[in-house]
């Protein structure tokens, strides 16, 4: 679903499709409910005018959109890591526990699967890497994230002399917090070959507790190639958080990942409390994602992309990368559509990596499949809700047609049952526009 068919939804005189789009209306009328009995409520749905214009005043200033729009980077500079998970091919993710010696309210741990198990119990991280390389799968970053892994440094340590013993050319990293990292634990794992390490700085802590990890961000400068750091990007922190940009680019880490910050679904109370809404719209598609992060929060994406544009503006040379909730997703839409089949009224987008297809509805089925007969272009028609559906390269031969034509995308899933395209969402789309679709995913 996209908001500019629901906003011409009183408009739309094809009944046939005012009913369809209708079905979609109410699902995520429906979903909004259900968001909101996890405690916090959504803001006033925005004027997208002053986001509008945060994106094109960073055009301007060559700021590099990556992800069709859902990753910006300062001035290129970004692990290939983040590459990568654009996709999430070659990349794997593990654990060796899900304890942490730290309480933040954001933290979405619990959402994880089987996270009461492993807060209590460790994964034999190492014998899962052994098995990972044992099954051939193709293998080009690996991480060690948590709970903290540092309260398990052995394992941690051996985890990447694995990796490294397997194969030097695998970029590896590390999640930490930074308070538990020792000058001894980094030559261990420089000499197990770790490539980048990643630290999470709060500010919620002191500032001595802040200067502290600062210290080991130093230090860890002696020994692993990349010191970045990751961390969610809190509204009304703006004057903090450029100070604290300012700092690591006197330190000279490799870059910062600004993530947008998020709600887990739970302890509602502390985000009530700070005065926090929840981003209107959650999604910009409806789609049950792996991702357990939780929801975005108002405002945190404009203060990234403010963040951004005060890195251009002092021309650091660290890379500042902001990392939309939205770009955690395109990963799994991409694991799961790739590779897939389908009749020949779906193609594959390598924009955003759903699968479209166009559709018309009601009295213009009959013009539309009288062109598509004459162009011999296949095209599948469905009764029950009177629609005629076709590949979209075709839209162009309709230019001539006054219209309203949907480009439908769509998601493959696959269970006990067999294979199933689930649609997920709707939109307008004229003859000229194809090009969004069609462009190379960057």
């Amino acid at each position: 679903m996209i908001r500019t068919l629901e906003q011409d939804l009183e408009k739309i005189q094809n009944q046939s499709l005012n009913r369809y789009a209708r079905i979609y209306k109410d699902i995520e009328k429906e979903t909004l409910k259900h968001i909101e009995q996890f405690g916090l409520t959504f803001e006033g749905r925005p004027d997208q005018t002053e986001r509008e214009k945060q994106l094109k005043d960073l055009k301007g200033c060559d700021a590099a959109f990556r992800n069709n729009g859902k990753s910006v980077v300062s001035n290129g500079k970004i692990s290939t890591a983040c590459e990568a998970c654009q996709t999430g091919v070659g990349s794997y993710t593990n654990f060796v526990s899900l304890k942490c010696h730290r309480d933040c309210y954001f933290c979405f741990n619990k959402n994880q699967d089987n996270y009461q198990f492993y807060h209590e119990n460790q994964r034999n991280a190492v014998e899962e890497l052994d098995q990972l390389f044992d099954s051939g799968s193709t293998v080009t970053h690996l991480a060690l994230t948590g709970g903290e892994p540092l309260l398990h440094p052995g394992e941690t340590i051996d985890f990447f002399r694995k990796a490294n013993k397997f194969n030097p050319a695998i970029h590896t990293r590390l999640y930490t917090a930074g308070d538990l990292l020792t000058k001894d634990i980094l030559i261990e794992l420089r000499l197990a070959g770790l490539n980048e390490i990643r630290f999470s700085i709060k500010l919620e802590d002191s500032k001595q507790k802040q200067k502290h990890i600062l210290q080991k961000i130093k230090l860890a400068k002696d020994f692993i190639p990349d010191v970045m750091v990751e961390m969610p990007v809190i509204p009304g922190t703006e004057k903090e958080m450029k100070e604290l940009l300012s700092a690591l680019e006197e330190v000279g880490i490799f870059g910062i990942n600004l993530l947008e910050f998020c709600f887990p679904l739970g302890n509602a109370d502390a985000f009530q409390e700070r005065g926090f809404k929840l981003k209107n719209p959650p999604y910009d598609i409806y789609y049950n994602f792996w991702y357990a992060g939780g929801l975005a929060v108002a405002e945190s994406e404009k203060l990234c992309l403010e963040l951004v544009r005060f890195a251009i503006e002092k021309k650091f040379n660290m890379g500042v990368h902001y990392c939309s909730l939205e770009n955690k997703f395109t990963g799994q839409i991409y694991q799961q559509n790739y590779n897939q089949v389908l009749d020949e009224t779906y193609t594959f987008s390598p924009v955003d990596y759903y699968f479209k297809t166009a559709k018309v509805f009601g009295k213009d089925r009959k013009t539309v499949r009288k062109v598509l007969e004459k162009k011999k272009i296949p095209y599948i028609e469905n009764c029950d809700y009177d629609f005629l559906q076709f590949p979209v390269e075709s839209i162009p031969f309709l230019r001539n047609k006054e219209i309203p034509i949907i480009m439908s995308s769509n998601v493959v899933e696959i269970d006990e049952d067999g294979r199933s395209i689930r649609e997920v969402h709707l939109e307008f789309i004229h003859p000229t526009e194809l090009e969004k679709f069609r462009r190379k995913g960057d």
